[in-house]
């Protein structure tokens, strides 16, 4: 009872100056977490300023690469295309005859696929690109189009290592097809860094694509214009 009655005396729970423990310790809990949400957005903060300062030296990079072509960005980027359809056009070519050769000669039938599966994903790559960079050039599509190059270009780099020096076949059929895909790797790897500068001279609003018709559009084509209308005021 004794020690009850000098617990109620003097409780634990009160400090010297007559603050409660609790209280105390979630203020000092508190003032912790402010300091370290401070110290986090400060560093996310500059982050992201180091990561703006490494795209805008990346820009700063290509527009020094592609000076020439400042006088007529849209149209270096549509004569750069057409220089990569003809090597589109040879590579289907030559695969077609690359699937002829190891077929013939009891080469993979993996590589066979391979070698005329990629003769055709580069010939609806020449459509594609034709479509968007001629038709409708929005944002997306110019998004999506980079994406198929990357992957392309990445592509024909592993066929490169593949087809070159393969032993079943004709030697020298297979690399020249394996010769082929390393130049158009380097074609379309060229083009697309070409269209990541000059991306904002071919994009353009849904509604002055070509083809587009404004009795058959919804809201969606017509807030993306009024977006666009806002971003260059």
């Amino acid at each position: 009872g004794k020690c009850a009655q000098a617990y109620r005396i003097e409780p634990r729970h009160q400090s010297p100056d007559g603050l409660n423990w609790t209280t105390k310790l979630q203020t000092k809990e508190s003032s912790e977490t402010k300091m370290t949400d401070a110290t986090g957005n400060a560093e996310g903060e500059k982050n992201a300023s180091r990561w703006d300062d490494g795209i805008s030296s990346a820009n700063g990079l290509l527009a020094k690469c592609f000076t020439s072509c400042d006088a007529d960005p849209k149209g270096s980027v549509h004569r750069a295309w057409g220089i990569s359809l003809i090597f589109v056009v040879v590579y289907f070519v030559v695969s077609i005859l690359e699937m002829i050769n190891l077929h013939r000669q009891g080469g993979s039938k993996a590589l066979v696929i391979a070698a005329i599966w990629t003769g055709i994903v580069h010939l609806i790559l020449a459509v594609l690109g034709t479509f968007v960079l001629k038709r409708f050039p929005t944002n997306f599509s110019v998004g999506f189009f980079l994406g198929v190059l990357l992957v392309l270009v990445n592509q024909n780099l592993i066929l490169f290592s593949t087809f070159h020096g393969y032993s079943y076949g004709t030697l020298r059929t297979n690399n020249a097809f394996a010769n082929l895909a390393l130049a158009l790797c380097l074609v379309l790897a060229f083009f697309t860094l070409l269209l990541v500068n000059f991306r904002s001279s071919v994009v353009v609003a849904p509604i002055d694509a070509k083809g587009y018709n404004p009795n058959t559009a919804g809201e969606e084509g017509d807030s993306y214009q009024r977006y666009e209308g806002s971003a260059e005021t």
